[in-house]
């Protein structure tokens, strides 16, 4: 599990993530987190503000996202609802935010190592 930094900043977590608790010892990331924060530091713009209404892409691009995000995160094996649950459970802030970016075309699977 990578570790958050005392300097990130926590915006997606507190705009998207249901399991983020603000005051609590949050040091690890998810792979989600992870993704967002290494886009912004190439230089990509990301908004990290919460719609009023999340898009989503389409099933298939909605599983790609999990193949190139969730296969790499260090929750996913013991610590992930979302993958635990089959989809049913909310996931990470981090991919919720990839997702609506990627729903409302301002970001591509293409972009997301």
């Amino acid at each position: 599990m990578l570790r958050k930094s005392a300097k990130e900043d926590t915006t997606l977590c507190v705009n998207f993530c249901r399991y983020y608790k603000p005051g609590r010892n949050e040091e690890f990331a998810c792979q989600g987190f992870v993704v967002v924060h290494g886009l912004i530091k190439k230089g990509r713009k990301l908004s990290q503000e919460k719609p009023g209404i999340a898009e989503k892409p389409d099933a298939r691009t909605l599983e790609q996202l999990k193949g190139r995000v969730c296969s790499a995160c260090s929750f996913r094996e013991a610590d992930c609802d979302f993958i635990l649950s089959g989809g049913t459970a909310s996931p990470c802030g981090g991919f919720a935010l990839l997702s609506h970016l990627i729903g409302s075309r301002e970001l591509n699977l293409e972009e997301i190592e």
